[in-house]
């Protein structure tokens, strides 16, 4: 089995166990992960904030992505982790106390991403956009378009 094979199954196995570790010592964990609305992320992006888009190309093509936004796909369609993940975070997020907050179509994907940075690599600031792109449309925010060469 490859490395990278294993580095992938690893990293999903980890999640779940974050999940469960997650939703059993939440409320004893004063780092938590935050949920914000579209209001607060404008805010937090004023004030510094790293935004990250964790969505794959396919998503950002068919959405449009937050004006300022980082791309950097989180999981891949079957779930796991993608393979560049790591290195693109570290690239943007340089240290535990770099403010970010993470959106993707929901919140469902960036809800357990953000716990798995908080809990397993010690992140101090992570958010996370309560319903993701979707909610931020509904909600009359403006997207600008995606092109490829972006990424």
């Amino acid at each position: 089995m490859s490395h990278i094979m294993r580095f992938l199954i690893v990293s999903v196995l980890a999640l779940f166990a974050v999940i469960t570790i997650s939703s059993l010592s939440l409320a004893n964990n004063y780092n938590q992960l935050k949920t914000l609305t579209e209001k607060q992320l404008i805010e937090a992006k004023q004030n510094g904030a790293i935004i990250i888009d964790i969505r794959r190309a396919e998503e950002w093509l068919d959405t449009g992505i937050i004006d300022g936004a980082k791309l950097i796909t989180a999981f891949q369609k079957n779930g796991s982790i993608h393979p560049e993940f790591q290195s693109k975070f570290s690239s943007v997020a340089i240290s535990e106390k770099t403010p970010i907050v993470l959106y993707c179509r929901t919140g469902n994907r960036t809800n357990v991403l953000g716990n798995a940075l908080i809990n397993q690599l010690g992140f101090k600031n992570v958010s996370h956009l309560s319903h993701g792109i979707k909610g931020w449309k509904e909600n009359g925010f403006d997207t600008i378009h995606y092109q490829e060469m972006n990424q």
